[in-house]
């Protein structure tokens, strides 16, 4: 009998999968093989190749990044999302700059001898991203490492933008060739759903321990800083990005000082890095905000998502109204999933056991 370590996983967490998350999860666990000890290096097949990858895509909410993690606990290896891969990936490219095998070093660098990549929420809307990713993917395929991967996208809405589109095309390519396509489809944001009579649901992939303040729920807030704790805190190239209060390993931003200031996702992962509490107050309603403020504050909530960092907003209605975008306005193509986790975040429901690090 083959074993189901994913499917166990949501029988002992109480989790009932649906057809589409059992489906992943018979599909992610084949990959694992049959061996009984199903670590990184066993993810071959009998002449020693690497086993054909996994491309799960599908709505917000469906659990694909829980499945991702329970195969990365399985399989070991790395872990990266998106925004956490491409900096990497940028900044080790870049140091090697002009010598002819500078993917290949970046990669060892980032990889080592890894045989199995986990890469969670792969969405591009950049075109560099696009084409370093896909020189990227060319040499993991060369190098026979096998790639499990999750994006809200099916790789022909990679770049959706028409005028760019054509440019990520090669990566397009190399993914329908080199991975098995699956959709988590389903109508139902389990994210937005409350136990009833006891009875668990499908958990969201990661819900860190953050909560939501003030007008979504008015408890626990810490004081509001006084003038005098506001601060400049240091960004790369020598910018830097005014502060309410930034002490102890705590951070408290107003929401138009950050999200309407010029700080990009690596910014924001920079300062995950330095601090592990946030507080971002005052968020301005979405029908007020240019698109580009509403992208980084979709940009942070995927960020600290991803490293489990506890947040508290404060913001002047429900959760809904603020962030909605009027019809026939620009909204970045990313706001349904960072609407999706902040009503799980509200939902004061626990993180899920065995939660793991990125690798």
């Amino acid at each position: 009998m083959h074993p189901t370590p994913i499917r166990d996983a949501a029988r002992t967490a109480g989790y009932v999968l649906d057809d589409a998350q059992r489906a992943a999860a018979g599909r992610l666990e084949a990959l694992l093989g049959t061996t009984g000890r199903p670590r990184a290096l066993d993810i071959l097949d009998r002449e020693g190749e690497a086993g054909r990858g996994v491309y799960l895509w599908g709505p917000v909410g469906r659990g694909k990044t829980w499945l991702l993690d329970r195969f990365h606990e399985q399989s070991g290896g790395p872990r990266f999302h998106f925004h956490e891969f491409y900096r990497a990936l940028h900044a080790e490219v870049w140091a090697r700059t002009g010598t002819p095998d500078a993917m290949d070093r970046a990669l060892d660098a980032l990889l080592g001898d890894a045989r199995v990549l986990c890469f969670d929420e792969l969405h591009l809307h950049d075109a560099g991203d696009a084409m370093l990713l896909s020189r990227a993917l060319r040499t993991l395929l060369g190098r026979r490492v096998t790639l499990v991967a999750t994006s809200n996208y099916p790789p022909q809405g990679l770049l959706p933008d028409p005028l760019f589109h054509e440019l990520a095309e090669p990566l397009i390519a190399l993914l329908e060739s080199s991975l098995d396509v699956l959709e988590v489809a389903g109508p139902v944001d389990y994210r937005t759903l409350r136990p009833v009579h006891g009875t668990a649901v499908p958990e969201a992939p990661s819900a860190p321990r953050w909560r939501d303040g003030a007008a979504l729920v008015r408890t626990g807030l810490p004081d509001r800083p006084a003038p005098h704790e506001a601060t400049d805190v240091p960004l790369s190239g020598g910018r830097s990005i005014r502060a309410l209060r930034a002490a102890d390993g705590a951070v408290w931003f107003d929401f138009a000082g950050l999200c309407a200031a010029p700080v990009s996702a690596l910014d924001m992962l920079s300062l995950a890095e330095r601090f592990d509490r946030w507080v971002l107050s005052d968020v301005v309603p979405f029908a007020d905000c240019h698109v580009n403020t509403q992208q980084r504050f979709v940009s942070l909530v995927d960020v600290l998502y991803d490293r489990d960092l506890p947040l508290v907003l404060t913001a002047p209605g429900p959760l809904d109204a603020v962030l909605s975008v009027p019809p026939g306005r620009p909204a970045p193509p990313d706001l349904a999933r960072a609407v999706s986790r902040l009503h799980q975040l509200g939902s004061g429901r626990p993180a899920p056991a065995g939660r793991t690090g990125r690798g």
